[in-house]
């Protein structure tokens, strides 16, 4: 069929961020490129040069310099959501700077086999469109200790070359690749040395699987690379942060499927989150208990454990820290006069019993792959008229459950598919044949090539093995291969990254990962915008219903992962600064539809007027320069850190014996502690180092800063005074930042779109605004904006109010900026009886307080300080007031600001 190569716009930004980087440097050829017969990459920029095309591409991509991380290494950063195409860019990336600067030598370094099939197959799909693109192609290979002829040519070659590595294949010091003493080395050194005399570019896909540790760090660094481009959706390492594609511009742009949670429970025992009764205590007062709950640590990690004691009334989710249980309010707590246990009630119909643990494993897996394969058969039904072949990924807990004597995933499976295929092919049985046909099972192969678990089984499938692996144009077509007859595949861990398909639509998770990073890889093998059998991509209309919808991954989680669902949307709001900032999510519960809700704009001719008035007042855009003083950053900073008081770094040693083990409880006996004095190998050349990397001030600066400080507490605790340092220069940094910032008008406006529009919502994320509302609804994000539009749709000194649409961003030197309310009021003064208009924007959060450190964070206290800059510009016209909590103290500020321009227009 051929996957049809497209021009996307992002992935076009992307790459061009890449390129421009290198915008200056003499183009490489044979006379100034090459020397003993070796072709190398060079540029002729310096490395001030390249910081200032650095500065530019983040500029123009809208990056504040905090999110992009500068740092003179030679890395770049390119972060692109799951699903995006980031393998497509970073090869056409090859492309482009061997066109623009003649660079010829690339390594793709890969963490794991199924990546590196993932690129190898994008490069032998896109080779013949590329070639038609750009009029050369590349020599691309997998790099194979056998055949280190290839490596030889990559060396001497003046053609492009693409060498496809694993971190593995010279990790360590017996590696071929590192060995001096072989007949067949490169001019009688080490290959690695050799190549590295080439000064590739290294592209590291996925470089937080092991790319960064102290190790790789050392081998990746005798490559001697030009420069080092890291491209993932989930970096834990970012230098010099060239683009970002967030999941929030990801799902708003329909550049990847949106994502269905088909919450799976049984009655009475909740299958989505894990409970148990741990504990009852039945003393004087209320009844308590202890509940065994899944905990969101400050870590960030979610841990399985008991609560504190809990009574009637109490909220799950805020006791645990973990939001998908906030929906688990206890309605009941009472003991059973037949059977004499005890039961927990919850308001949202569960229930759990002493001593039971909600959730049977197998019992939730026969319900997952149930309606796995239901919604398998609806969608392949719909997708099939289209040409579009529906493809299902099942995650499972350890490969013996479906390879094995006793398989009990596969043999759920089989029956399950038994019972619903007639339902949907006319009441008829299939063969167990088709059955067989239709499963294609991929799982991790060990250190040596083996397959994990059974590898005599494995290798019998070893057809359908390579079928999911290589093939995957044959996975996206009906037919007779191998692959084309594959509608499921089963996979334990190694398709959690690297591997995709376009028309993954469903994923079951039949195992038991607490992972962050690893589920929301999971849910990316099912992300892309799927592909018809022409290899075409078929993109949904902006205004879709979901029950129209074509791009939809359906989510079927086990009970821990409704809780990373959750928590990843919680994630994705706190690091992009946006409520709406993560997949478009649509619960449902067992197929039930969601409510679909519609937002009408206001009829009323007034609040039109006035809000259009207000507008073209707001809509003015601004940019702002910032001029720091360097010697007030050190002299501010200085004293600041001679004021850190540090404890004395210590070792505590304790004792605990275990004495008893029940099925409740470890019991043991504390045996006593000592603390041991503990000195650290810190230099002052390390505090200048970490100083600088986290505050991205130069090492000139940073070592006039600690020149003349007290060592004395740095010696006690090296990365506590670090970490307490840190905190306290960029907090000056900020307030230095405050004072040189200054704002100018732009010619541009923001624009207003007034159209009706549809959101498929629950009813906690809108607040009904029927009175003075530009629309009859508003969304809010927290009980705070609920309140606060409550009371403006009810005030009648507000004329128009609306929560300001999420493109109404304020550019700030720590990012984005979106205020949340705009208000317009309207008082008539008593001396001349004229009635005016007052303008208003808004900023609520849990305190009126701006230095309120409890309740704001100093990222959004130094937003807020940065707004009022912004707005001041504006002209009078607006006032802008944060933060509040209550609307009533609003009111009274505003009307103190009210009372002051009535003064001024009087005298």
């Amino acid at each position: 069929m051929g996957i049809k190569l497209e021009e996307l716009a992002y992935q076009q930004t992307a790459i061009k961020s890449v390129v421009d980087v290198f915008d200056g440097t003499v183009k490489n050829g044979f006379d100034n490129a090459s020397s003993q017969g070796i072709r190398s990459n060079i540029i002729s920029l310096s490395k001030e040069q390249v910081q200032e095309n650095i500065k530019s591409v983040i500029q123009e991509n809208g990056l504040s310099e905090e999110i992009a991380k500068l740092t003179p290494e030679q890395e770049l950063t390119i972060e692109m959501e799951t699903g995006t195409g980031k393998t497509l860019v970073y090869i056409k990336t090859i492309y482009e700077l061997y066109k623009h600067y003649g660079f010829t030598k690339f390594i793709i370094l890969v963490p794991s086999v199924a990546i590196r099939q993932g690129v190898l197959s994008t490069l032998e799909t896109f080779n013949k469109q590329l070639e038609d693109i750009y009029g050369f192609t590349p020599k691309a290979f997998e790099y194979d200790s056998k055949r280190l002829n290839k490596v030889t040519n990559f060396i001497e070659e003046q053609h492009p070359q693409i060498m496809i590595m694993t971190l593995a294949s010279f990790n360590s010091e017996d590696k071929i690749l590192n060995q001096a003493k072989r007949e067949d080395l490169f001019a009688n050194i080490p290959f690695i040395e050799a190549i590295g005399r080439t000064n590739p570019i290294i592209i590291m896909d996925e470089p937080q699987e092991g790319m960064d540790t102290p190790n790789s760090i050392k081998q990746i660094a005798k490559l001697n690379p030009l420069f080092k481009l890291r491209y993932s959706a989930t970096h834990k390492v970012s230098k010099n942060k060239l683009y970002r594609l967030t999941p929030y511009d990801s799902y708003k742009d329909g550049l990847v499927k949106k994502i269905e949670v088909l919450t799976v429970t049984e009655k009475n025992d909740e299958a989505t989150l894990k409970l148990e009764l741990a504990e009852v205590q039945n003393a004087k007062g209320s009844i308590k208990v202890k509940i065994k709950a899944w905990h969101q640590m400050a870590s960030g990690k979610i841990q399985f454990k008991n609560t504190g004691w809990l009574k009637d009334g109490d909220n799950l989710g805020e006791k645990t820290k973990n939001t998908s249980y906030l929906n688990y309010k206890i309605e009941r707590i009472q003991k059973s006069l037949r059977t004499q246990k005890w039961t927990v009630s919850f308001t949202n119909g569960t229930e759990i019993l002493e001593k039971q643990t909600s959730g049977n494993v197998q019992s939730i897996w026969n319900l997952q792959l149930e309606w796995l394969i239901i919604r398998h058969f609806t969608k392949k039904q719909k997708l099939k008229e289209q040409g579009i072949k529906c493809l299902s990924l099942i995650f499972i807990d350890k490969v013996s459950n479906y390879v094995s004597d006793n398989p009990i995933i596969k043999n759920i499976f089989i029956e399950k598919y038994l019972e619903l295929y007639p339902e949907f092919h006319n009441n008829q049985i299939p063969s167990a044949e088709h059955i067989e046909h239709i499963q294609g099972s991929y799982f991790a192969k060990t250190g040596k090539g083996e397959f994990t678990d059974n590898e005599s089984s494995m290798r019998k499938n070893s057809e359908v093995f390579d079928a999911i692996l290589k093939d995957k144009e044959g996975l996206l077509n009906y037919g007779n291969s191998v692959a084309n007859k594959i509608e499921f595949i089963f996979s334990h861990s190694a398709l959690g990254v690297g591997w995709d398909n376009p028309n993954i639509f469903n994923i079951a998770t039949l195992s038991n990962s607490y992972s962050e990073i690893k589920k929301r890889q999971e849910i990316g093998r099912g992300l892309r915008i799927c592909l018809n059998d022409k290899g075409h991509r078929v993109y949904d209309k902006v205004d879709v219903s979901d029950a129209e919808r074509i791009n939809q991954l359906t989510v079927i989680p086990n009970e821990t992962y409704e809780t990373f669902v959750t928590q990843y949307q919680e994630e994705i709001k706190e690091v992009y600064g946006t409520p709406t900032a993560g997949a478009g999510m649509t619960h449902t519960h067992k197929g039930t539809p969601q409510n679909e809700v519609r937002f009408k704009r206001n009829d009323s001719e007034n609040i039109n007027k006035a809000f259009k008035r207000f507008w073209k007042a707001l809509a003015k855009k601004t940019n702002y320069t910032v001029a720091f003083d360097e010697e007030a950053i050190i002299s501010r900073s200085r004293e600041a850190l001679n004021q850190i008081n540090i404890a004395d770094y210590v070792a505590e040693v304790s004792s605990r014996s275990i004495s008893a083990i029940t099925e409740e409880e470890f019991k043991d006996d504390f045996g006593g502690s000592e603390s041991y004095k503990l000195r650290a190998n810190y230099t002052a050349l390390d505090l200048v180092e970490e100083l600088s990397e986290n505050t991205s001030l130069s090492y000139n600066t940073t070592f006039a800063i600690i020149r003349d400080i007290d060592h004395t507490h740095f010696a006690k605790n090296p990365p506590q005074f670090i970490h307490r340092a840190t905190a306290l220069i960029k907090n000056i940094e900020l307030e230095e930042m405050l004072r040189g910032l200054d704002y100018k008008l732009t010619n541009e406006t923001f624009p207003f779109n007034f159209e009706d529009f549809v959101k498929q919502i629950d009813d906690k994320r809108f607040t009904p605004t029927p009175n003075r509302g530009i629309f009859d609804k508003t969304l809010v994000d927290s009980e705070v904006e609920h309140k606060f539009a409550l009371s403006a749709d009810n005030d009648d000194e507000v004329i128009c109010f609306l929560k300001l649409p999420a493109y109404y961003k304020i550019p700030t030197p720590i990012g984005d900026y979106e205020p949340d309310f705009g208000i317009v009021m309207k008082r008539k003064s008593l001396k001349n009886g004229m009635e005016n208009e007052f303008y208003f924007v808004i900023e609520t959060k849990g305190t009126n307080d701006i230095n309120d450190k409890r309740a704001l964070k100093e990222s959004e206290k130094y937003k807020i300080e940065c707004a009022l800059k912004h707005f001041a510009v504006l002209g009078v016209e607006v006032k802008y007031k944060a933060p509040f909590k209550e609307y009533e103290y609003f009111k009274t500020e505003a009307q103190k600001e009210i009372r002051k321009v009535q003064e001024i227009k009087a005298d």
